[in-house]
């Protein structure tokens, strides 16, 4: 992609999903895929084409909530610009989540303050993780997509995993009557050559696991959500300001991400609220930013003593976990669990968190081993708790 602009010339990599969203002329335009696909990655990168040689636009990226939205394609789109020396060109209102470049805006927003987009009218509309908005929303959404455009017709974007084949997407718009005007783009990680190969390996190993969860995210084909393990939870805007009991539970990675999970409990509900989840992390990394989280016990992978040890040197109060998968993913089931909206990837991974089928179709009480780094960090901080210094009972 080259983008020619008064200013500057922008050179960018992109993938064939890239080519596909933008040679894509129907009004609505399905993106789903498998993960690693440069779904999203992709559909920034044509916002930003748009954004720099077309003229007089209103482009919307929405999420279904606002934390999920600041943290995923929000952030994505500032990088970008940033990275494509665009940034010190634009308007960027930080209150009111629009950038403005020449006579083109985007406006950011979510659904979860429907009045923020009462009156607004687009060109171009993305819905990234579009699964997660209603058929009503959509339908909404759809009627604010007829600000005037002389050169061609306003579109509207999803960006999606194929998670569940019995969700709107896939029922009421690709197998429904607006088939006709809908173009749709499928994808895997294969279509993305900067895919990091440990990744790729990762996706390739869900065959041996799950076939359910390969066919999901390997070859980005609709699956069936079923034999979910968490059901029991909910959204909520913030953590409480108390708690009988509260206190970190992280999962280390590096390829990986880590996680670091602040939960808090009153009775029989659990407060859960995401801090970090982040790749290539090293440990002083991690001690960095812990140090910025106020002081709570912290229960980790017990598999990395050497971690634990140099995090509880660095003055922290660090234990290793049980990590008995069964028993504590048992102790979670206890809680009603209350999920705060910006921890995106513990919502992420609880909706697909499923347990395994062998070969015959039995289910089996381990889960799959895939997308779990967060509700592992709820195991280990749920599961155990101190009782005395330098002791550790397990709940």
């Amino acid at each position: 992609m080259t983008t020619a602009t008064r200013e500057l010339t922008i050179q960018a990599q992109v993938t064939s999903v890239y080519d596909r969203l933008a040679q894509a002329t129907k009004p609505i335009v399905v993106c789903v895929g498998g993960a690693g696909s440069s779904k999203s990655h992709s559909m920034a990168q044509l916002v930003l084409w748009k954004l720099a040689n077309e003229r007089d636009k209103v482009f919307g990226i929405g999420r279904k909530t606002f934390p999920a939205l600041r943290m995923t394609a929000y952030k994505l789109v500032v990088d970008l610009l940033q990275a494509y020396a665009l940034y010190p060109h634009c308007d960027h209102n930080k209150t009111e989540h629009t950038i403005r470049y020449r006579d083109n805006l985007i406006q950011f927003f979510s659904l979860d303050d429907p009045e923020k987009i009462k009156s607004a009218l687009f060109n171009f509309l993305w819905l990234e993780e579009a699964t997660d908005f209603s058929w009503d929303d959509f339908v909404i959404l759809r009627l604010r997509l007829n600000r005037p455009c002389r050169e061609q017709s306003n579109q509207i974007f999803l960006t999606l995993n194929p998670i569940d084949q019995f969700n709107w997407v896939n029922q009421r718009l690709l197998l429904g009557p607006l088939s006709e005007d809908m173009a749709v783009v499928e994808s895997t990680y294969r279509d993305n050559p900067f895919v990091a190969p440990a990744f790729a390996a990762t996706l390739e190993g869900l065959k041996a696991q799950d076939e359910n969860y390969y066919r999901i995210y390997a070859l980005g084909e609709w699956g069936r959500l079923e034999n979910v393990i968490y059901s029991n939870w909910d959204l909520v805007d913030d953590m409480p300001a108390e708690f009988q009991w509260e206190r970190y539970g992280v999962d280390f990675g590096y390829e990986n991400p880590s996680a670091v999970l602040h939960l808090g409990a009153v009775g029989d509900e659990l407060w859960i609220d995401e801090l970090l989840y982040q790749t290539h992390l090293t440990n002083a990394d991690l001690i960095e930013r812990l140090k910025g989280f106020k002081r709570l016990d912290i229960y980790a992978d017990s598999a990395e003593p050497q971690r634990i040890e140099e995090i509880h040197r660095a003055d922290f109060r660090c234990y290793p976990a049980h990590k008995d998968v069964q028993l504590g993913i048992d102790s979670v089931k206890r809680f009603k669990l209350h999920i705060t909206k910006r921890s995106i990837n513990t919502i992420k991974e609880i909706r697909g968190y499923q347990r395994k089928k062998d070969k015959d179709g039995r289910v089996l009480e381990e889960p799959v081993k895939f997308n779990d780094h967060a509700l592992d960090a709820l195991r280990y901080g749920c599961f155990s708790k101190p009782q005395g210094e330098g002791n550790v009972r397990f709940l």
